[in-house]
């Protein structure tokens, strides 16, 4: 199950770019929500939700650097929403989601997000065992409740492709060679 989750969020690449720096998606509705909207004259960075990965994401996340220099725009601004307006590594855990994943503050996850996958790894097992419900859908492989309460109730077609990478990950273990 951690395989799928790592799979469908991250797409199944690593928890960081080329340039060592983690995989980030800035959420500028976020932003906007944690600001009190006093920053919606920058519309890039703080705008109102219409629809998943809209427009407006699309622009702001259309490359690992570009999600980085709309980071770095948005923290000029209010570097603490900032932070918390961007989902981080491998696992893709918001940052508003510190203290759920451990970290008293949110400078202190980016600081883990950014060691390692393992760090990244580590936050994800503890936010998921903060979250009663998630752990019951996880193990009922209740792949509309997991995608539901991961990503929200806009969640996409993240239900079929959690399971669909969930059974192939089950099926590549149940095919490997016994030692």
């Amino acid at each position: 199950m951690i395989k799928a989750f790592a799979e469908v969020e991250s797409g199944g690449k690593s928890g960081f770019g080329s340039d060592g720096l983690p995989v980030i998606a800035y959420e500028g509705h976020i932003f906007r929500r944690l600001t009190k909207r006093l920053h919606d004259r920058h519309m890039r960075l703080s705008y109102v939700y219409l629809e998943k990965a809209g427009a407006q994401w699309k622009l702001n996340n259309r490359s690992h650097s570009v999600s980085w220099q709309t980071l770095r725009a948005a923290m000029e601004l209010d570097a603490n929403a900032a932070l918390q307006s961007c989902s981080w590594g491998k696992f893709q855990i918001m940052g508003f989601n510190h203290k759920a994943c451990g970290f008293e503050n949110v400078l202190d996850f980016v600081m883990a997000m950014k060691t390692g996958e393992r760090e990244q790894l580590m936050g994800f097992v503890k936010f998921c065992k903060s979250r009663s419900d998630l752990i019951s859908a996880i193990m009922a492989k209740d792949f509309k409740k997991i995608a539901c309460l991961y990503n929200g109730v806009n969640y996409g077609d993240c239900d079929k492709r959690m399971e669909r990478s969930y059974k192939k990950h089950c099926n590549a273990a149940s095919s490997s060679p016994k030692a």
